[in-house]
């Protein structure tokens, strides 16, 4: 007898260790299932959805964010002592065991909640396995996740897992889906209809069988009455509402960002996006009713990013999803293409804090040739002295190369990098200043996030897709004065367009054989950014920034929403200050003479400081290049003379203009009219003038050249140029001529306007305006 109850002492502790056994060989888990994905809005609206594997779709959603209504109609129909019990409700067991023994079915069931969970995780274990096997595993499952998780835990993974009849699993996706609105919203017989389905959501499903729907839901209502959990006038009001169905079809809001979001968090079931809904769709349609305007294939790309946080209100990757004939599913917002002019805010900023320039220096657009680089503008025409202002206004080609020369290549490229512009250069290729002109790949993201500098005092912010990512990012590009410098410039520019009601700090671009055409705008709130091309990189001709891009941009800037909470609006920075300077010297007025002041501008200067204008460039440097000359003249004659050739003299200032420019300006301006004869005391020394000697003969600066007819020969225009170094680079309306010497021979033109010009390797250089008139028959 001793011995046997000794042997029983023994039981307790195996039962234990067998328990304990088996919960490490079988652990327990409430992990979600993985594969089905959604992408939300700002504001928890769904974007778009991602099925799993079996194509089912789910929401995420906690318990605080499902209607009450929904909650007391589940506890009280499928377990109401739910958060007494320790995963099986015995009396409940022993009811539906007496129920099944006495009419030989099932009568009523005895499953928990924490019991269906376990079914639920554990289809191949629970459910998998009819009858009383399958049913013990369930207990014993249901037993194991009481002890492992929280009430609360438990009852997420049911409001998330629940089938809801097809594919559609937990409240909040059968809610979007036959209601059309969250599961917040649901009413009382919203909620009865969807507490009921998980029991036979095939059979009960109210899309397909609205009668079996209709009782299962008067069924729970009727529980609900009964328990005291609704009065009985809230059983019959809800009764009398018909289903209601609204059956959503799948949201395809920013399709191409929640695919990259998708494949970005992979691991995550809900991905959260800062995605502005209205502006969302607003832009989607902009594009899509655009796209018709477009060359066949043509796609469109838009960006819009919030000041301060960089946070993505708009993302638009395509001109249509759906239209395979632009390639929508190609996510241009993230594809390398060429930007164009649209790097040039950045080298006019560079520029600004290098101390090079201000808003007013004088810069050249003239025939210039970089060693073996010579740019045109995109108009092909010429505007001779331009300020900086101007020239980032106007977009010009050469003054922006100009200023590129000045601060290097090399530099500039390493400058942006630091800023994640993550610029692609073509294979085997090193910075150049063709990169001023789109020698240079970029996406558009990166662009827009160099862009937010201007409007977040010259910092740079990343952009933020998904609240996932870290916060916001910034990085230094550019002072604040810089920034506000430049961002006035574009403005400025843009209240001088016509028929412009509201004035953008904006910049176009177009690269090269009219491929990509671009568009980027600040505004006090936003940056924003438009791209327009072909995937496939093919040319748009008569498509370019101005005409093709601007527009989108305008459209869409007019729907921005007016959130002032996280903007980050700029002023004026205390020490950017007008200033009048002087051209062509560049310097504050009133250090200068009258004399040395040519033309009067008002600029926009840093810490008051005023550079000299930039004589020359970098490849071709003069010995002398001041923006002034000093000459030595005799004090009887007032005339020119050399050192030594008479005893009493004095020095005569006089401002110089770049030699580039010499037959570009004023003629009283130049330097060869500034400066006296020779003394005829100092003929023998025969002093070089300091000035340029290039000219173009044969053709005469607006001469009027008649064409006549001849059955001979071809007529030709032929002119020569005397003075300068070679190599001459020749010029015909913009257009870069082959011939490199002294001679060019044109065949007679068309009838019309024609301006040739020539620059030679010191970049010095003359032009002529002149006219083909028609055939004199």
């Amino acid at each position: 007898m001793v011995l046997t109850s000794y042997r029983r002492l023994w039981v307790l502790p195996a039962l234990i260790l067998v328990i304990g056994l088996a919960d490490r060989l079988f652990p327990a888990d409430l992990y979600p299932r993985q594969g089905a994905q959604i992408i939300v809005d700002s504001q928890g609206e769904p974007l778009r959805r991602f099925a799993d594997e079996q194509g089912v779709w789910r929401y995420p959603v906690t318990q605080s964010e499902v209607s009450e209504y929904y909650l007391n109609a589940l506890l009280t129909y499928e377990d109401r002592w739910f958060y007494q019990h320790p995963g099986i409700n015995p009396i409940a067991l022993g009811r539906a065991l007496f129920q099944w023994l006495k009419y030989g079915r099932i009568i009523s069931g005895g499953s928990t909640l924490t019991m269906q969970v376990a079914r639920l995780r554990y289809p191949q274990s629970a459910g998998g396995q009819h009858g009383l096997g399958g049913k013990f595993i369930q207990l014993l499952r249901a037993l194991q996740l009481e002890w492992h998780f929280s009430k609360k835990e438990i009852l997420h993974y049911y409001l998330n897992h629940a089938p809801f009849g097809g594919t559609i699993e937990g409240v909040e996706t059968a809610s979007r889906h036959y209601f059309g609105h969250s599961a917040r919203w649901l009413t009382q017989a919203q909620a009865a209809l969807l507490a009921g389905l998980p029991q036979a959501p095939s059979y009960y499903r109210p899309d397909r069988h609205p009668q079996r729907a209709l009782q299962q839901r008067n069924k729970v209502l009727q529980r609900l009455a009964w328990f005291k959990v609704i009065s009985n006038e809230e059983r019959l009001r809800a009764q009398q509402e018909d289903l209601s169905l609204n059956v959503m079809s799948a949201p395809v809001h920013a399709p191409l960002l929640s695919r990259q979001l998708a494949n970005q968090y992979s691991h995550l079931q809900r991905i959260d996006s800062f995605i502005h809904r209205d502006l969302q769709l607003t832009a989607q349609q902009i594009a899509a009713d655009n796209r018709f305007l477009l060359p066949d294939g043509a796609s469109v790309a838009m960006l819009v990013m919030e000041h301060g946080n960089g946070n993505i209100k708009a993302h638009v990757g395509s001109a249509e999803f759906s239209d395979h004939s632009r390639f929508g599913h190609i996510n241009m917002v993230q594809a390398l293409r060429s930007p164009g002019s649209a790097l040039k805010p950045f080298i006019f900023a560079r520029a600004l804090d290098q101390g090079l320039i201000h808003s007013e220096s004088l810069l050249m657009d003239v025939p210039l040739a970089f060693n073996d680089y010579r740019p045109t503008n995109f108009d092909v025409g010429f505007s001779g002295a331009v300020s900086a202002s101007e020239a980032l206004q106007k977009s010009l080609n050469i003054p922006a190369v100009q200023l590129l020369d000045q601060i290097g290549a090399r530099a500039f490229y390493a400058w942006l990098q630091s800023a994640n512009a993550q610029l692609t250069l073509p294979a085997g290729v090193a910075p150049s200043l063709a990169m001023s002109l789109g020698g240079v790949d970029v996406r558009l993201s990166h662009l827009v996030s160099l862009y937010s500098s201007l409007g977040n005092s010259g910092n740079v912010i990343v952009p933020r897709f998904s609240s996932q990512q870290v916060s916001s990012v910034v990085r230094p590009l550019m002072s604040s004065e810089a920034a506000w410098i430049v961002r006035d410039m574009l403005l400025q520019g843009d209240r001088q367009r016509p028929g412009v009601a509201q004035p953008l700090a904006l910049k176009t671009g177009t690269s090269s054989g009219y491929r990509d055409a671009w568009a980027l705008a600040v505004t006090d709130h936003y940056t924003v950014g438009v791209w327009v091309g072909t995937p496939d990189n093919a040319t748009m001709s008569g498509h370019y920034g101005a005409q093709t891009a601007i527009p989108l941009l305008r459209a869409l800037v007019a729907r921005l929403p007016d959130n002032h909470k996280s903007a980050v609006i700029q002023r004026r920075p205390d020490n950017v200050a007008a200033q009048e300077i002087c051209w062509p010297v560049g310097t504050a007025r009133q250090t200068l003479s009258p004399e040395m002041c040519d033309q009067v501008r008002t600029a926009w200067t840093i810490d008051q400081k005023t550079p000299l204008t930039l004589m020359q460039i970098s490849s071709h440097p003069q010995q002398d290049a001041k923006p002034w000359v000093d000459t030595l003249l005799a004090s009887d004659s007032g005339l020119r003379v050399d050192l030594g050739c008479v005893e009493s003299t004095q020095t005569h200032t006089s401002p110089r203009w770049p030699a580039a420019l010499q037959h570009w300006i004023n003629p009283d301006w130049r330097t060869e009219q500034r400066i006296p004869a020779l003394d005829p005391r100092c003929a023998p020394y025969q002093a070089l003038l300091p000035v340029s000697r290039v000219e173009i003969q044969g053709i005469e600066d607006h001469q009027r050249i008649k064409r006549h007819q001849s059955t001979t020969e071809k007529p030709r225009l032929r002119a020569r140029v005397i003075g300068g170094q070679p190599d001459w680079y020749w010029f015909l309306n913009g257009e870069l001529l082959p011939q490199k010497s002294r001679y060019v021979t044109l065949p007679l033109l068309v009838p019309g306007y024609y301006q040739l010009s020539v620059v030679d390797q010191a970049g010095q250089g003359d032009r002529v305006e002149f006219v083909v008139e028609p055939d004199g028959s």
